[in-house]
């Protein structure tokens, strides 16, 4: 087999494709639902506090 052939052989006309793997699935069903979750708590904290006039020291 010649070099050009090999070196098309390699290429891929679809591109990389999808994995599909485990992680992948666990990072949409359960990462960013927990991130917006996340921020959902975080800036309801804070409204709630500054409605309440609470100063947090830090």
């Amino acid at each position: 087999m010649s070099e050009e052939q090999q070196n098309n052989d390699d290429f891929n006309e679809d591109g990389p494709g999808v994995d599909g793997g485990l992680g992948s699935w666990l990072y949409v069903l359960g990462g960013i639902p927990m991130m917006i979750l996340f921020f959902v708590v975080l800036f309801g904290l804070v409204g709630s506090c500054d409605a309440q006039n609470i100063m947090l020291h830090g």
